[in-house]
């Protein structure tokens, strides 16, 4: 029913495409895979305002969705339908209303795992060791033993959740430098195959060139890019599995020298 799909526990949805759970896990914007906590974030929502899904994107993002769906709008990860889109408000300027936007079902709690998918979506924070270290500590905050955490547990200045988790979990650095295309197609390959399957899907190459050639704030480009490599994957896709392997990317005249060709014309 609805009320289902108003949970968090669903958010890395099995059905969702490889390029999804991707930027699912790494907190990013599931249409331009920039951070999700650089900019505030929307959610979808039905005719009364209700959050159809518990997928958070940038709020532009989530407002393009929108306006360019075709055949009923539907959220790009679970296909849940929606209506239109409601901005969440920035979790400094008002807890409160923030907290009431994220508490999917409206009964003024988060459970633990609402707690990982909502802080790792919205704040800069070093994600994999808090998904590692919350069980630890989450007895400490659920100071009425509930197995949830309410408003007042979340938001207490000094010794509520969220400020612990602000004090102890800082993001550390950026990530590993993204190998030069031009210089290392290997490298550049391994770099964004992060199961080490040897082979990257078409929208896993597009999230891959955003990343690299920094195109995450162009809509404009972002749809080129897309268009590029839609229109040069067949000729390169030569088993037709929907899937480019290394050897076909990093050849010469390979889909590498075709990407970069077609950025520097």
């Amino acid at each position: 029913g609805f009320r289902a799909c108003r949970s968090y526990s669903g958010y890395q949805p099995p059905e969702a495409t490889e390029v999804a759970k991707r930027a699912i896990e790494y907190a990013e914007c599931v249409v331009c895979f920039d951070d999700m906590w650089k900019e505030q974030s929307g959610m979808f929502v039905d005719g009364g305002g209700q959050a159809t899904c518990p997928h958070f994107l940038h709020l532009e993002c989530a407002k393009q969705v929108c306006e360019t769906s075709r055949g009923g709008k539907a959220c790009p990860i679970c296909r849940a339908g929606f209506e239109g889109v409601a901005a969440v408000p920035v979790l400094g300027d008002d807890p409160h209303g923030w907290f009431d936007a994220v508490d999917l079902n409206g009964d003024g709690c988060l459970s633990k795992r609402d707690v990982v998918a909502v802080l790792k979506a919205q704040l800069p924070i070093d994600y994999r060791r808090f998904e590692s270290e919350i069980d630890g500590f989450f007895d400490l905050w659920d100071i009425k033993k509930t197995g949830y955490i309410d408003k007042e547990e979340f938001l207490a200045p000094g010794r509520g959740l969220l400020a612990f988790v602000n004090k102890n979990f800082p993001q550390t650095g950026g990530s590993r430098p993204v190998p030069d295309i031009r210089s290392d197609k290997s490298a550049w390959f391994r770099y964004f195959d992060e199961d080490g399957s040897e082979g990257l899907e078409e929208e896993e190459i597009v999230r891959a060139l955003i990343k690299t050639f920094l195109l995450s704030d162009s809509p404009t480009k972002m749809a080129s890019i897309r268009e590029v490599v839609r229109a040069v994957w067949p000729i390169f896709d030569h088993d037709q599995n929907g899937e480019i392997q290394m050897s076909e990317f990093v050849r010469t005249d390979g889909l590498a020298d075709a990407i970069i060709a077609s950025f520097e014309g």
